[in-house]
């Protein structure tokens, strides 16, 4: 097939885990044997499959707004955009659409209009967005209205999508539930790169346990849980060290970080490691002796660090929400905590740290599961089928 792989943003350009996803899924299908090129935003080079025409409404690192002046314009310019490339390349046979957060609808739009069926994938809550919702308020209702008369590029309207693919049930939930849409489509995880992030020999916590987190410095990853539960496990006798792998959206909350592991008296005892590059991920998660994995967002999509801690043999203690919740509660493959506080995960790391046969058969368990339910081969077949089904139902 040759696909188009529609995206707000595109490696290098990175927030986080969807746009490395929309690489690997790239990758993936290329090796699968289609020909695939990327449509995404940026300095407006087309450097071999990857075309950075597009432009955002809006850029990261800037509050969101409803300023339909610039959703008009940033609407107009990528419609045009995709017909120069379709005048250009050619139609694709289908089009797999990624996150489209401050990108608009109107690229979606108009390769729906030129006949290439789409298959959208939800990975967080970005269609909520680009959905009037089913807020009651008049001024909301009015808004919704303006939008899909003015600023289409805001609005579902007309959009009919081939498929859907649900990053998990909470954020179907969530979307739906907002008036998105998109219909119940089905649900696949995403997944892991078995073929890098490999899993190490089983061996026992050290007697000093060697903590991890990795994840962005953000109150709703809690990595000050992370920092309490460094102090509380020395309450209980159990000296600790932790990483923090990521960094902060806004310098003030790093600072506020700090200062809580000096008051706590455990600053020494912990690695700031900044934001590594993936490639560096799966070494950090093999020396490690427990990752501590936490969520405060009810939206969370699924996350993928606890994957990839499993996946290279790293025990996990977690407390999760979201889609997270989802996964871990209905497979057995965490020490699941009994709240997000640094009490609970010491509470719990206390007594896994006394039990090397329980923590082999928590990491087995894990390698299992992860290798049937959360595998990136497994992500991008249940994409590579939904697309065949799309162009086979067009071409009818």
């Amino acid at each position: 097939m040759k696909v188009t792989v529609l995206t707000n943003l595109y490696p290098p350009d990175v927030l986080g885990g969807y746009e490395l996803l929309a690489r690997d899924v790239v990758e993936t299908l290329e090796r699968r044997g289609h020909a695939v090129d990327v449509l995404t935003t940026g300095d407006g080079s087309e450097a071999g499959r990857v075309r950075r025409t597009l432009c955002l409404a809006r850029r990261f690192g800037r509050p969101a707004g409803r300023d339909r002046l610039r959703h008009f314009v940033a609407g107009a310019w990528n419609a045009a955009a995709v017909r120069r490339y379709l005048r250009v390349h050619g139609r694709p046979d289908a089009v797999l659409v990624m996150s489209q957060r401050r990108l608009g609808l109107a690229p979606l739009r108009t390769l729906q209009e030129a006949g290439v069926p789409a298959v959208v994938t939800v990975n967080d809550d970005w269609p909520v967005a680009f959905s009037a919702g089913r807020d009651a308020r008049p001024r909301a209702r009015l808004g919704g209205l303006l939008d899909e008369l003015l600023v289409p590029s805001r609005t579902w309207r007309g959009i009919e999508p081939a498929a859907v693919a649900w990053l998990s049930d909470a954020v179907r939930r969530t979307a739906l539930a907002a008036g998105v849409p998109l219909g119940s489509g089905v649900v696949q995880p995403q997944g892991v790169d078995l073929s890098c992030f490999t899993a190490r020999p089983f061996r026992p916590m050290r007697p000093e346990p060697r903590l991890l987190f990795v994840g962005r410095l953000h109150p709703s990853k809690a990595p000050d849980v992370a920092i309490d539960a460094l102090a509380e496990l020395e309450k209980r006798g159990l000296r600790a060290t932790l990483t923090l792998a990521g960094a902060a959206d806004e310098p003030a909350y790093l600072l506020a970080l700090r200062q809580r592991a000096r008051a706590l008296r455990v600053d020494g005892r912990i690695t700031w490691a900044g934001k590594l590059p993936r490639e560096q991920l799966p070494a950090l998660y093999r020396d490690a002796d427990a990752l501590l994995f936490a969520s405060k967002l009810e939206h969370e999509g699924q996350g993928l660090t606890y994957l990839e801690a499993m996946a290279c043999g790293l025990p996990v203690a977690a407390s999760p929400s979201g889609g997270a919740r989802d996964f871990l509660e209905r497979h057995d493959a965490s020490l699941l905590v009994k709240a997000c506080t640094g009490e609970a995960f010491a509470e719990a790391l206390t007594v896994l740290h006394r039990d090397a046969a329980a923590q082999e058969a928590l990491v087995q368990r894990a390698l299992d599961i992860v290798r049937r339910h959360a595998s990136l081969d497994d992500y991008v077949r249940c994409l590579e089928q939904l697309l065949r089904r799309a162009v086979a139902t067009t071409a009818r």
